[in-house]
């Protein structure tokens, strides 16, 4: 071992030490085996979005509420929630 091999050695960063490596079970929409990226990730069908489409909307907020939000915290640019100025306004 030299003096120098330390200089040698690379830390993993975290996306190398978190990678899943196991075997995940086939989509139950088309077959196709799920894709998990990291042990703490869900897993998901590259073939039929299974996993990656969330069509529940109901956690989502109303452009009424956001509007509300937005006016309160002075028309801040990091409180419009993907809604536009003009929606946000129209809504007050």
């Amino acid at each position: 071992m030299g003096i120098f091999d330390f200089l040698a050695k690379k830390e993993k960063s975290w996306d190398e030490i978190d990678v899943y490596e196991g075997e995940t079970p086939p989509c139950p929409n088309c077959g196709t085996p799920l894709v998990k990226k990291f042990v703490y990730s869900e897993m998901y069908c590259l073939e039929c979005r299974y996993g990656l489409d969330d069509d529940d909307d109901s956690e989502a907020l109303s452009v009424y509420d956001a509007a509300q939000i937005w006016a309160s915290h002075g028309k801040d640019e990091d409180y419009m929630f993907g809604y536009s100025s003009e929606e946000l306004e129209a809504a007050l």
